[in-house]
């Protein structure tokens, strides 16, 4: 069963975009993607989609992102930047 994490950040700056995705594949997740809303109550807001394959690869990610440099420069510098407003994780399964 595959992990969706969704996260809604107040921002449409997709600026550090491709340097996080590739640091976050590199732990395991096998699909990132930036959406940006254009109508509704999140318009102009940024809605990040991130794909692990299962709850053992996504564990492993989170513990691997936590002690990454890489990773905490960008996030960090993301944080500082935009305030992230809402995340889920979500367990889909294919129908």
């Amino acid at each position: 069963m595959a992990v969706v994490t969704i996260s809604r950040w107040a921002s449409s700056d997709a600026s550090l975009a491709k340097e996080l995705g590739a640091v976050i594949k590199k732990h395991g997740a096998i699909s990132v993607q930036l959406g940006i809303c254009h109508a509704g109550a999140y318009a102009g807001r940024s809605f990040w989609i991130i794909v692990f394959p299962d709850f053992e690869t996504y564990g492993r990610a989170i513990q691997g992102l936590t002690a990454d440099a890489d990773y905490q420069k960008i996030y960090g510098e993301l944080a500082t930047k935009f305030e992230l407003q809402e995340r889920s994780i979500i367990s889909v399964e294919d129908l």
